[in-house]
């Protein structure tokens, strides 16, 4: 009897450990995609200059104020002009895509730790490892088209590799609109 009481005591309290740890589903239809959060992120926009013109950066982001193990989670989209990609074959989107790698280790001033080539849905696309002062930037880089989707976590040194990393970039998806 007493066995039976104590696996169902574990069991109500692993429910509600699982219930506690459920993240928010975010969709933005008009960035088409959809990813999980611990928290409601906020959504901002910033024109970025680049090579090609001027883009449109759309952030959506959530950055614990403590009790998590990261620091930073986002998506980021930014769209490039169509006729930059009419005739893109894999050597081209591979220069793009390494052009966003090369500017994310320069950005932060940090060292790549591994770079390896990735299909999401058929799309080429990166997922690195930055070090950098203090903790590490996990990056999935996704060329879409003519659009670049990013999805990264920060977390602290101490924090490397905790489980939330992965469940945040792998529960991306982007969604059809059209």
């Amino acid at each position: 009897m007493k066995k039976a009481f104590l696996v169902m005591a574990v069991f109500f309290l692993s429910i509600n450990a699982v219930h506690a740890q459920k993240w928010k589903k975010y969709k933005a239809e008009d960035l088409a995609f959809i990813a999980y959060y611990p928290e409601t992120p906020k959504r901002s926009m910033q024109k970025v200059p680049t090579a090609v013109g001027e883009l449109d950066m759309h952030m959506v982001m959530y950055s614990p104020d403590s009790g998590d193990d990261n620091a930073i989670y986002s998506v980021i989209r930014s769209d490039y002009p169509e006729d930059q990609f009419k005739n893109a074959d894999a050597e081209y989107n591979n220069k793009i895509l390494t052009g966003a790698v090369n500017g994310a280790v320069s950005n932060v001033n940090g060292t790549l730790i591994f770079d390896n080539k990735v299909k999401f849905n058929g799309y080429p696309g990166r997922s690195i490892k930055i070090q950098m002062q203090g903790g590490f930037i996990y990056i999935n880089a996704y060329l879409v088209e003519n659009s670049m989707f990013i999805t990264q976590v920060i977390c602290l040194t101490n924090k490397d590799e905790n489980a939330s990393i992965q469940r945040f970039l792998n529960s991306f998806e982007i969604i059809k609109t059209k």
